[in-house]
């Protein structure tokens, strides 16, 4: 393939993720801040929305990759969904930062606020559960798919910049001082480009490298049903641990960005430095670049372990700036911080491929689709426990949104939200990898002749230890 053929793939696949990502930079970001400080909504309803909603809809992402799996059209299985939900969700995402006024009292104003969050959740799993299915499909070279989750993190990368840079300076200038109306603005913006992006990936990407599944076990290789979807998914314990990072992943990086805005505003008290302190997400590209050179010389398990250590290690900086008013320590926490989850994320999806691979060519189950829902359910359940721990929390401290100083309740309840839950559930989250023995170097790209067996009777007893 020619190198212009490959870039601009990676880079379609990249918009993919980007367009995802504003969303949800928005949502994770600034929607907790929306909802209380600009419309008036008590953090307690918040709180209690976000973790119902999630709760309710975590797992429909199986249900998507279970359609996925079951998907056959001329443009593939899972490219389809870039339109079928993409369009869908740049219109979602223009409604969410609206103030419904017009809806009439407070009632009203609570339920459009429900109505759209929840539709908005349902169409965010189907946009986003293809972007990780279809990377096995679109090549059977190990080497580059790493390149292209790289490539996706990257992209993921600029629209996070683009979102947490950009957001307050033009609400200020698109609303002209009224908070509201900027924020209704700028998010219509943001969904023309993510409608825009969701529809370059799809008439730019081609699912051309279809896997077959090993045949020497006892299932068949297509159309698994859901009891055998499931099945398939309880016997692959590498997948199944890396589930359960990335909802504490997720979690607490929601956590960590939800409280990030109230951190910077109350606790450290310069809120001048919100958008600077907010808008330097773009350096966590060093992080995604790196890990295609980490992966070459290191197992995955450890690189991302490596890179939560790390993570702690630069939120202890964040007290310290706090207690001797450093600029220098806050950034410079927020620097290292930045760079750590763009290994970890990066890592994540490259690690899901090999699950993936590990299932298909292993186990013999082809649920591709099924299996790639784990980050959608870990994202969903991330917004809502993170979301709902942010907003209990504040809500436990006495945050009062009309007041320019908090109480030291509320001064706690920030630090908790922002510094020490992120570290203890990044701790969780490197205990919980103690257990994934996936060793990505013994996984073959493709079943071999008759040393297929061996391989796989050795990845098993790897992988089960």
């Amino acid at each position: 393939m020619k190198q212009f053929a490959i870039w601009k793939r990676r880079i379609a696949y990249g918009s993919t993720d980007m367009a995802g990502n504003m969303i949800w930079q928005m949502v994770s970001m600034y929607l907790l801040f929306f909802y209380t400080t600009v419309i008036g909504i008590s953090p307690a309803f918040v709180a209690t929305l976000f973790l119902v909603v999630r709760c309710i809809d975590a797992f429909d992402a199986l249900i998507y990759g279970y359609l996925i799996d079951h998907t056959h059209t001329r443009w593939g299985q899972s490219r389809p969904y870039f339109l079928w939900f993409g369009i869908p969700l740049g219109l979602l995402a223009m409604f969410l930062f609206i103030n419904p006024t017009f809806a009439g009292g407070q009632t009203s104003k609570l339920v459009f606020v429900t109505v759209i969050y929840v539709l908005f959740s349902l169409i965010y799993s189907g946009a986003n559960t293809p972007i990780t299915s279809i990377l096995p499909s679109l090549t059977a070279d190990s080497v580059e798919r790493t390149k292209l989750a790289s490539a996706r993190m990257v992209m993921t990368t600029i629209g996070a910049t683009i979102v947490s840079l950009g957001t307050l300076p033009v609400v200020k200038i698109l609303g002209g001082g009224n908070q509201s109306k900027g924020f209704a603005q700028w998010a219509i913006i943001l969904g023309v480009v993510i409608i825009g992006l969701f529809v370059f990936a799809f008439f730019n990407l081609h699912e051309t490298n279809i896997v077959e599944p090993a045949t020497t076990t006892e299932q068949p290789a297509k159309s698994l049903s859901i009891w055998q979807s499931l099945k398939g998914a309880a016997r692959n314990k590498p997948w199944l641990i890396l589930a359960c990072s990335f909802v504490l992943l997720q979690t607490f990086w929601v956590m960590r960005n939800s409280a990030a805005i109230f951190f910077i505003q109350y606790v450290y008290g310069k809120p001048a430095l919100a958008a600077a302190f907010l808008g330097i997400s773009f350096v966590s590209v060093i992080g995604n670049l790196a890990v295609p050179f980490l992966s070459q010389h290191f197992q995955n398990r450890h690189i991302m372990q490596a890179s939560l250590v790390l993570f702690i290690f630069s939120q202890l900086l964040l007290p310290l700036a706090e207690k001797t008013n450093s600029v220098f320590f806050l950034f410079a926490g927020a620097v290292i911080s930045l760079v750590a989850m763009g290994v970890t994320f990066t890592i994540a999806f490259a690690m899901l491929s090999d699950t993936i691979d590990y299932s298909n060519k292993i186990l013999g189950f082809n649920e591709t689709g099924f299996l790639s829902a784990v980050p959608m359910i870990g994202a969903k359940l991330g917004m809502g426990l993170g979301g709902f721990l942010s907003g209990q929390l504040l809500a436990w401290g006495g945050f009062n949104a009309k007041a320019h100083v908090q109480a030291s309740s509320a001064i706690t309840a920030i630090n908790w939200s922002f510094v020490w839950l992120p570290i203890v559930l990044g701790l969780g989250m490197f205990l919980i990898l103690q257990f994934y023995k996936l060793d990505e170097k013994t996984l073959v790209d493709e079943p071999a002749a008759p040393k297929a067996d061996k391989t796989a009777k050795t990845l098993k007893e790897e992988t089960n230890r």
